[in-house]
This record gives C-alpha cells, structure tokens and sequence, in this order.
C-alpha cells in the first residue's frame, strides 16, 4: 500500500471518528475549506461550514452515531479517490437503533478530503419517531 493510500485511509478514518464523537470542529480538521459535500438526494453542499451544518442538523434527530468501516480501497484508475463500504448505526431520540448501509466516496487532495459522497438512505433513521 503507498504511504499516500495509507495517509488518506487515516484521513478517512478520522473523520469518520470524529463526527462519530460528534467533534465536528475536529472533522473539519480532514476537510479542505472548499469541500463538496453529496449526500444522498439531497443539493450538494460546498465548503467546511456547510458540512458541519448539514451534520449538525442530523445529530439534533438523533443520540448517536456510529460508522463501522467494512472496507477502504482506492479506485481502480485514480489513487485519490478512496471508497468506503460500511454500516452507519444511528441511535435516535427515541433510543431505538436503526443500522443503515452505507458507502462512501472520497476524494483526496493535499492529504484532505476535497469531495464527500454519501450513498444511503437516511431516512430510517430520521424517520418520524
């Protein structure tokens, strides 16, 4: 594995802990300033702060949560861009968990996630409680 693949990995998983510890100041940490942010159907976001507003809105649904990570590889074609196979396990208000499969696509520049994509259905777990 190159040091590159293995740094982004780390970016990865670090994020990923971070939001999970609900520090989204320290998930910024992993972002470029100008990050674009995809998550499911909802608009594209752009930028740092508009990551952590869209996650914010997310945690005053829920409790907790939790990524497990599954697997981290590189694309085929481009070494920047990372995928990540997972389960999101949400605790909503209402203490129920719902578990939700997830993947997500990153892509690296200068050691920073530069592009966020979430590929998921949410909706289970911010589903009227």
């Amino acid at each position: 594995m190159s040091e590159d693949i293995a740094s982004h990995q780390h970016a990865i998983s670090a994020v990923l802990a971070a939001i999970d510890a609900g520090d989204l100041a320290a998930a910024t940490n992993y972002l470029c300033d100008d990050v674009t942010v995809l998550f499911g159907s909802f608009e594209p976001l752009v930028g740092a702060a508009m990551f952590t507003q869209l996650f914010e809105q997310f945690t005053t649904s829920l409790q907790a949560v939790r990524h497990e990570i599954h697997d981290v590889w590189p694309a085929a074609n481009d070494p920047h861009v990372l995928i990540a196979t997972m389960t999101a396990h949400y605790t909503r208000a209402d203490g129920r968990c719902v578990s939700l499969p997830c993947c997500n696509v990153f892509r690296m520049s200068r050691g920073l996630i530069a592009e966020y994509r979430v590929y998921m259905d949410i909706g289970p777990a911010l589903a009227a409680q």
